[in-house]
């Protein structure tokens, strides 16, 4: 029986202070036939976005099955390595998508400690489809370094480190991340996106009154933690659905012929802080994650909530940052607002 094929495009993905070298990326298509990581010197830049394009041979191949990978994560000095399998569901759930031309890209991240993530990725929406684990190994550096056969493995990585400023310092105050840090970062959650337009009395959120100019939500956009986004505007993320913790979003509503974008960014540490302590060991549980607005006092709030809580859990003020916008022009920004211009494009 002839699989079917699918226009796919295979790029990987490393983190800005956490380069990666690729030796070697396969996804096996078929017993003959797979798709390789284009080489980058080095992977690095914003988590599970495509940081390498190429030109491929063919058009078409079918879905991926299985992996098998080799890279070196810079800042600890270490190889990994993982062969596995990849989700039999990738085709049933987004064989479509490919054929549509949502879906473009099959995504591989590579993490310090051996964490490898895929994604199924487009312009409009990514999906992580797998989060793994590779196992450290020795590699002979005349091997993979062969035009300097002679560099040991140290010198190797601290000329990546010391030629990019930002990496070199953070390692000098920070050191590595914890060794469950990327693990927290692809942790999802069951919620949805409750957009709540009420009015802001100085002390508490009201209902609007028939005289109140009601705000109507046009749609929400969200950037993740896990290295995913959604610009769909389907209504899905209105949805419960599993998801990585917010890192980035966009609400955007009109009140009468005013039209607004709303954005937030959200602190890492302390939303990971916020996320632990509200869903605990029960990350399936189902919440509301609360966009309270009321454009007309400038009030912008977020919280969570589920059922049994006799109100929300309203999350702290410097956890996240706002800026909004009203017919194209800034109409408001938190007091701890920092983000450079133009960030609100994404």
């Amino acid at each position: 029986m002839q699989r079917q094929q699918y226009d796919i495009r295979l790029s990987a993905s490393g983190s800005t202070l956490y380069p990666v070298l690729i030796g070697y990326g396969n996804l096996w298509c078929t017993e003959d036939m797979y798709l390789s990581i284009p080489p980058k010197f080095p992977y690095k830049g914003e988590w599970g976005t495509i940081q390498m394009n190429c030109e491929l041979l063919q058009n078409s191949f079918c879905m991926p099955f299985f992996i098998e990978i080799l890279y070196l994560s810079v800042v600890e000095h270490k190889f990994y390595y993982l062969e596995n399998e990849l989700p039999y569901s990738m085709e049933k759930e987004y064989g479509n998508s490919f054929k549509s031309g949502q879906f473009t890209h099959v995504v591989i991240g590579m993490a310090p400690y051996g964490g490898i993530a895929v994604w199924i990725r487009g312009s409009q929406k990514s999906v992580l489809v797998s989060w793994m684990k590779g196992k450290e190994i020795d590699v002979d550096m005349a091997a993979f370094n062969p035009t300097n056969p002679e560099m040991s493995l140290k010198e190797y990585c601290d000329f990546y480190i010391n030629n990019d400023e930002k990496i070199r310092k953070n390692l000098e105050h920070n050191g590595l991340p914890e060794r469950n840090y990327f693990d927290k970062l692809m942790q999802q959650f069951c919620y949805r996106y409750l957009v709540l337009a009420e009015r802001w009395d100085g002390e508490r959120w009201l209902p609007l009154g028939e005289k109140d100019a009601v705000p109507e939500i046009d749609w929400v956009e969200e950037v993740l933690w896990d290295g995913t986004h959604d610009k769909l505007h389907d209504g899905s993320l209105m949805r419960y659905h599993a998801a990585g913790k917010p890192r980035k979003l966009a609400v955007k509503f009109h009140v009468g012929k005013d039209e607004y974008s709303a954005y937030f960014w959200m602190d890492e540490v302390r939303t990971r802080e916020i996320f632990d302590r509200f869903y605990g060991a029960h990350r399936d549980t189902k919440c509301d994650f609360i966009i309270h607005i009321d454009p007309e006092s400038r009030r912008y709030e977020l919280a969570l909530f589920r059922y049994g809580l006799q109100e929300p859990q309203v999350l702290p003020a410097d956890a996240f940052e706002v800026l909004v916008f009203k017919n194209r022009f800034e109409h408001y920004r938190s007091d701890n607002y920092s983000q450079p211009r133009g960030a609100w494009i994404w």
